[in-house]
């Protein structure tokens, strides 16, 4: 594999592993991605596990307003031991190839929609509508 592959395998593998600490699924993804990482050793399944929880305490724990700059730091955090991961196995693909699948099957099963309240108060030439709204001119026939 190239760097260049590698490299947007990792990305794509951190940011998937980030966005799910803060899904319902995370004990579920956990899991998987210490068994898939830890390659079965107890202590390195511990190790992970107690990083990955730390991570995920920090992510939780940033403020709305840089929620975004804490997900982007821990998502590049991850790819630099992501990429060590990777030196040290002979399929480096595979690895990661699961660990995305595996964040991805597990957030599958997962609602992830959201619903918006909003209160709109209108005033003169104010147009409000509970779904689809058009506005403009009618078309004028010659």
């Amino acid at each position: 594999m190239d760097d260049l592959s590698a490299a947007g395998l990792v990305a794509t593998a951190s940011a998937a592993l980030i966005q799910a600490m803060a899904s319902d699924a995370w004990l579920t993804v956990k899991d998987q991605v210490t068994r898939i990482l830890g390659r079965g050793e107890t202590e390195s399944v511990a190790n992970l596990d107690r990083v990955l929880e730390e991570t995920r305490d920090r992510v939780l724990a940033a403020p709305p307003d840089r929620r975004d700059a804490a997900l982007a730091l821990e998502a590049a955090r991850w790819e630099g031991r992501l990429q060590s991961r990777l030196e040290q196995d002979p399929d480096p693909a595979a690895v990661l190839k699961d660990l995305i699948s595996a964040v991805r099957a597990v957030g599958d099963g997962v609602d992830q929609s959201t619903t918006v309240h909003q209160n709109v108060i209108a005033g003169r030439d104010s147009y409000t509508a509970g779904r689809d709204l058009t506005v403009g001119r009618p078309e004028r026939s010659p």
